[in-house]
């Protein structure tokens, strides 16, 4: 049993008040004021001064710490899992991107012995498929020679090799083929997400009313946005239904586009990803991604013929980026970054929000917004040695 007392909790509805939160059997079992435990063995935490919030769920992200996860053997997805506690992350989909069909099913298998072990660290919530259906014109950083054009034999036989566990699913929705093919997986739990398409304004809407819920990383590698041909990202702010993803490195989309972005869709309807790469949490340098060469300078990574190769952020810093630099509330980032990405990934019965009978999925953040510890079904994960919170 754990007891926060005294912290800036975050109430989905009324913002941040003064309260404190039991956790037992790895759930929130009471928010309310001035709890009192008997049990002698209840760990009590003085959270005064601190904002305690949902923990983060990064659900488009291919690394960190040095580790890949196309690469990653389930030991190395521990470490990963660990690093990113460390940034308050709580849970994570794994982002398996266009490859050969040997090493795509090496990382699902992977990741499905990993999701049926465990991780010390941030949870797996399922695999987020990036690729390998998509338009060439707009790979970005995924290898031209392992597109493949939409096969039902070739995405069932994906799903089957991860455990049935892929949650989301990023097509390009203008190829020949892929409407016939959605409607053949629609029992499967799987969310298909426009994105690394050049698919027009009309062919977008189309899309967005019949199968496309989501759309990857807006305005990088799509139809971006021009006076009289609005592309996909237009079609895409033109949506009420459809959620988006920001990557808020203020790298891959500039500080007034974010903006613009969220007036457009609200707070309700964007979800913070860092669609990071092994690079991120490493400092400066080159590395190897996607086959390409990668350097690493002031945050930004880039290959070789200048193309951006994910980014290198954590979500607390995506988190400070949007506070900080953007001006936008630190209950609507936190909302971005937990609330929203659980419902796209529909675990928002369990987790993204703190209330009572949710798992105790928490991130605990000082007033500069660094992440002081991170509690993940009711055990702290980061730091892993005995910490007291202090100002």
């Amino acid at each position: 049993m754990k007891l926060i007392k005294n912290g800036l909790v975050l109430d989905r509805e009324k913002g941040f008040e003064t309260r404190d939160l039991l956790i037992d059997s790895g759930k929130i079992i009471r928010i309310g004021k001035e709890i009192e435990v008997l049990e002698k063995d209840c760990e009590v935490l003085d959270a005064e001064g601190f904002y305690v919030v949902p923990g983060f769920i990064d659900i488009h992200m291919h690394g960190a710490a040095g580790i890949d996860i196309m690469k990653a053997d389930p030991d190395q997805l521990t470490e990963l899992s660990l690093f990113l506690a460390s940034k308050g992350v709580t849970s994570f989909l794994a982002t398996v991107m266009t490859d050969s069909r040997d090493n795509i099913e090496y990382a699902l298998e992977n990741i499905r012995i990993s999701m049926e072990r465990g991780l010390m660290g941030a949870k797996i919530a399922g695999i987020n498929m990036e690729g390998p259906f998509i338009n060439p014109k707009y790979r970005g950083a995924h290898p031209l020679e392992h597109i493949l054009k939409p096969d039902a034999g070739i995405i069932n036989g994906f799903i089957r090799k991860s455990g049935n566990n892929i949650r989301l699913m990023t097509v390009a929705p203008e190829l020949d083929g892929i409407e016939e093919i959605i409607r053949e997986l629609e029992k499967e739990t799987i969310v298909f997400c426009a994105g690394h398409s050049g698919i027009d304004f009309d062919g977008a809407k189309d899309a967005f009313k019949n199968s496309f819920r989501h759309v990857t990383h807006l305005f990088n590698a799509m139809t971006g946005i021009h006076h009289r041909e609005p592309g996909l990202a237009g079609a895409a702010l033109d949506s009420d239904g459809v959620t988006v993803e920001i990557i808020p490195d203020l790298i891959h989309v500039h500080g007034a586009v974010i903006q613009m972005i969220v007036k457009c869709k609200t707070p309700d309807r964007v979800v913070l990803i860092t669609d990071s790469i092994s690079a991120a949490g490493m400092g400066d340098g080159k590395l190897q991604f996607a086959g390409g060469s990668i350097t690493v300078k002031d945050g930004a990574a880039v290959f070789d013929n200048g193309v951006l190769a994910g980014s290198t952020l954590t979500m607390i810093d995506g988190i400070r980026n949007m506070v900080k630099e953007l001006g936008f509330r630190l209950e609507d980032a936190i909302k971005m970054a937990s609330e929203n990405p659980a419902k796209r990934i529909n675990v928002f019965d369990r987790k993204g929000s703190l209330a009572e009978g949710k798992d105790a999925d928490i991130a605990i953040l000082d007033k500069k917004l660094n992440v002081c510890r991170t509690i993940i079904e009711g055990v702290t994960v980061y730091p892993t040695f005995p910490y007291r919170l202090s100002r």
